[in-house]
């Protein structure tokens, strides 16, 4: 039997591979680690902020404060989840889903940020929209990535469109519109690679729409994205309606 050439290049990148591999395996054990302990005090956190609004005669000030203070525990606890879901740790079961729930508590959620920036949100939501299948916490971690980046992208202002419809040939389609700076085309490609980020560093994680990309197609939809410098982006979910309809 004829025996191929030994190739010293192929082997040492073979070898660097498989070395590679197993620093990933590690760090998503160890992220794993990590992540648990930073979610014990933020889960604290967040019912105190909780019990503090739920007090009677707070200030404007106070009760702004407690708000914001929520939000940012929330924003936190979302960046862990998505360390979680990059090392594959996570429990993606799925469950019947109303959209336009999930969509008002991301508003909802968010709604001091949205005011700060000086953002006009505008629902075009579908009365009697099909349910979809998809786990509420991941598919509210999507919307809540979504929103995000249209308020980042509206520094001065403007306007976020959020339209939720069914079509006939079963689908549930969900489009985030913003009057933004729009993305360049020549990294349009590459919005939603692991760790691609155009803010300044420690500013972003890069992981915000690889995550979303993926939860959205762990529930069997897709996400297509279209834009134009000056002008804005959109985003548009495609999810099939859930089989128990």
């Amino acid at each position: 039997m004829e025996r191929l050439p030994y190739k010293a290049d192929e082997a040492e990148r073979l070898l660097k591979l498989l070395a590679g591999n197993e620093k990933m395996a590690e760090l998503g054990r160890l992220s794993t680690g990590i992540v648990h302990e930073i979610n014990t005090p933020l889960s604290v956190i967040a019912a105190a902020s909780q019990m503090i609004l739920n007090e009677n005669g707070l200030s404007d000030q106070v009760a702004e404060m407690a708000e914001r203070i929520y939000q940012e525990v929330h924003r936190l606890s979302q960046l862990t989840r998505s360390i979680l879901v990059f090392s594959r740790h996570e429990d993606s079961s799925v469950e019947d889903t109303a959209v336009s729930m999930v969509l008002r508590d991301v508003l909802l959620l968010l709604k001091y940020e949205i005011r700060r920036r000086s953002v006009q949100v505008v629902e075009e939501l579908e009365s009697c929209l099909p349910l979809i299948a998809a786990n509420p916490n991941h598919l509210k971690q999507v919307f809540i990535n979504l929103v995000v980046n249209a308020l980042q992208a509206m520094e001065q202002g403007g306007k976020l469109a959020i339209a939720a419809s069914s079509s006939v040939d079963g689908l549930v389609r969900i489009v985030f519109r913003d009057t933004g700076s729009g993305i360049p085309e020549e990294i349009r490609g590459k919005i939603f690679d692991p760790f691609f980020t155009t803010k300044d560093p420690g500013e972003g994680t890069g992981l915000g729409l690889f995550v979303t990309k993926t939860h959205v197609e762990r529930f069997g939809g897709r996400i297509e994205v279209t834009s134009e410098l000056g002008k804005g982006t959109s985003f548009i979910l495609l999810f099939p309606k859930s089989a128990h309809q």
